[in-house]
């Protein structure tokens, strides 16, 4: 399923697939970039959403290994 994940401070909006509500690392990192590519900027959540709809949910050996979960839409 696709769902759109938005940020209202910088009324920006990027949509990403799943098939369960988790999400991969690249798949933050893109939605950040697309949500809010400023450096530095504290506006959203991990994947960048304002208010916050993604949370990390496990922490892995390495950055890429780390789980997330979109907890609303």
């Amino acid at each position: 399923m696709k769902i759109t994940l938005t940020n209202d401070f910088h009324d920006t909006e990027h949509t990403v697939k799943t098939a369960d509500g988790n999400l991969t690392h690249s798949q933050v990192f893109r939605a950040k970039k697309a949500l809010c590519g400023i450096s530095g900027c504290t506006c959203g959540d991990v994947a960048g959403c304002r208010p916050g709809q993604v949370e990390q949910t496990e922490q892995g050996i390495t950055v890429n290994d780390n789980k997330y979960k979109i907890i609303a839409v």
